[in-house]
């Protein structure tokens, strides 16, 4: 680091001992030892940890405990094509720990829930991707990660698996860097270090003493990164766990504080209830989607493979003609069933929210709102606070509409009566104004695939004909006797387009399996993003609402905005 740096860390260091000071005065008036005792612990713990702790994160099979392995020369570690880790494990390295993590991104929840304690806790973080980069998935938890949660600074993209695919070694790179930017925008790949190897080469290299292997894996390359990486970022990364230590028992606290009221606490539940649902419905139908999607991209892949073993067949034009086809079939029975899906999907969150609207906790809420205002008639003057009581059931309202659901015919027919006579007077209920221009269920139904005519890959396949001329121009001179050396370099040229018509169907592949997920990214926007969206607004301009009532809410507020300004002066410092 620049002295100037070591002069910013000194502040910062400064800055965290003043705000976490407050943090516990806090939790002292509030009477809150538990959450004192643990958050105390685990700083305890991170200050006594002498070394830096680097996670690697990202995608399941994105060889992650493979390039640990690599790291490490430890081989007694658990590799696998499908999910090989289920926890984390430590591992030692030149003074670092490094983390092996579950992968992200599965339909194994708890796997998620481990691999993000991880990231909380480590100090750096290393993204692992394959080959195939981000899809829309991966993308957005990824900028998630790096730029909602301000990760970004402490973040290096590995870029695994680069032996997988065929192809010049210095234009793979090329053509992978421009569509990781092309990923990331508006934000700059530019602030991440990147690199691009084989891990899986490094450790065949080193096991069987083959330096072409060593050099092809770009391993050495790895390390270096690394190792300035740790060197650059290091000193300010022990800053910055603590604070998001901290910030996680801010949290903690400020749900505490919240339950504490016994008006508010069963309309929070609901809204953390409904958050639930609405993730939970999110994941089931990104499994199902990608099911369809592995079922497709294998049988084009497949495809590929009979036809370049066709290569010099008298049949060849036929058969390609046939692969054509075949794809396009493929490609339309998958859009059929993932049509299906979706309007599946769209009913099963109609449903789920309108099963907790139903709840006996919801029944329960709108009963104390009932009865609360039933009592504030009587007593216009006992306190209650009758706008904030409108304000939650109209944001429970506005939260049914945009899933499409009246919230008049979740509620007791006696809180409706209510409701009508003078409660809700002013509020725009479902059917009235505001149901007409929010009607979002509109925008769900309405979605379709693009047809077969428009996705632009039929030409790339059509090209495959390309290879018609030469092949049969080599199975006309196989019919004369060659020399040897003529015969070697037939040979080579039927391998080469073999290779050129699987990678080429490996492409069609990937393409179609992109724009799968940016259809399924633009129905997750309009529907799951967009209920999510009023929840989280409910919810924010509650929590306002009852801070400014609540001393001690407030007070938190105010330390929870003091830790994120470290964590942004962090940022600065060492962008």
């Amino acid at each position: 680091m620049t002295a100037n740096s070591t002069f910013k860390a000194a502040a910062i260091a400064h800055h965290f001992e003043t705000t976490i000071t407050k943090f516990r005065d806090l939790l002292n008036t509030t009477n809150q030892v538990e959450i004192k005792q643990k958050l105390d612990q685990e700083l305890k713990q991170h200050q006594e940890q002498s070394f830096l702790t680097v996670a690697f994160v990202g995608q399941y099979s994105a060889g992650k405990s493979t390039i640990i392995s690599a790291l490490t020369g430890r081989r007694d570690i658990k590799i696998d094509a499908d999910i090989a880790t289920d926890k984390t494990t430590s591992y030692d390295w030149n003074g670092i720990k490094v983390i092996d993590t579950p992968g992200l991104f599965t339909d194994r929840k708890d796997h998620d829930q481990i691999t993000y304690e991880a990231i909380h806790k480590a100090d750096l973080l290393i993204f692992c991707l394959t080959y195939m980069l981000f899809d829309s998935i991966t993308v957005e938890n990824f900028k998630k990660l790096a730029y909602d949660q301000g990760y970004a600074w402490k973040m290096m993209l590995v870029i695994n698996k680069m032996s997988d695919e065929a192809g010049d070694e210095q234009e793979k790179i090329t053509n992978y860097s421009q569509s990781l930017a092309e990923a990331l925008k508006p934000n700059s790949l530019d602030k991440f270090p990147v690199c691009f190897i084989d891990a899986k080469d490094y450790c065949d290299g080193i096991d069987e003493k083959d330096d072409l292997s060593l050099e092809i894996s770009r391993f050495s390359t790895f390390i270096d990164q690394l190792n300035n990486f740790v060197q650059d970022k290091g000193s300010l990364a022990r800053f910055d766990t603590p604070v998001r230590i901290s910030l996680s028992y801010v949290d903690e606290l400020q749900l505490q504080l919240m339950r504490d009221s016994d008006e508010d606490s069963a309309f929070f539940q609901i809204l953390d209830q409904l958050s639930r649902k609405v993730g939970k419905e999110r994941n089931n139908l990104r499994t199902q989607v990608q099911s369809i999607i592995l079922r497709l991209t294998s049988v084009i892949c497949t495809e590929g493979n009979n036809l370049a073993a066709a290569v010099g067949d008298e049949n060849f034009e036929t058969l390609n003609l046939q692969a054509e086809l075949n794809v396009q079939k493929y490609y339309e029975k998958a859009e059929s069933e993932l049509q299906e899906t979706f309007e599946n999907a769209i009913q099963e969150i109609r449903d789920a929210v309108k099963e907790l609207l139903e709840s006996d906790l919801a029944q329960t809420f709108f009963t104390y709102l009932e009865n609360t205002f039933s009592l504030n008639q009587k007593n216009p003057n006992n306190g209650i606070n009758v706008q904030q009581l409108k304000n939650q059931f109209k944001g429970l309202e506005i939260i049914a509409i945009t899933a499409g659901i009246k919230l008049s015919q979740m509620a007791t027919r006696s809180f409706m009566n209510t409701a009508k006579s003078g409660f809700l007077r002013g509020i725009d209920v479902a059917g009235g104004e505001l149901h007409q221009g929010v009607l979002a269920v509109g925008k769900f139904v309405g979605f379709k695939f693009k047809p077969w005519q428009a996705v632009g890959v039929a030409k790339n396949i059509g090209n495959a004909a390309k290879f018609l001329g030469p092949v049969l121009g080599i199975v006309a001179l196989g019919m004369d006797v060659l020399e040897m050396q003529q015969e070697m370099q037939r040979e080579k040229q039927m391998s080469d387009y073999r290779r050129e018509i699987t990678s080429t169907f490996q492409s069609v592949a990937k393409d179609l399996e992109h724009q799968i997920q940016n259809q399924l990214h633009e129905f997750e926007q309009q529907v799951y993003h967009e209920i999510e969206k009023q929840i989280n607004q409910v919810r924010q301009q509650q929590e306002e609402a009852v801070s400014t009532s609540n001393v001690n809410v407030k007070q938190l507020t105010a330390i929870r905005q003091e830790f994120n300004s470290i964590l942004q002066e962090i940022s600065d410092t060492v962008s």
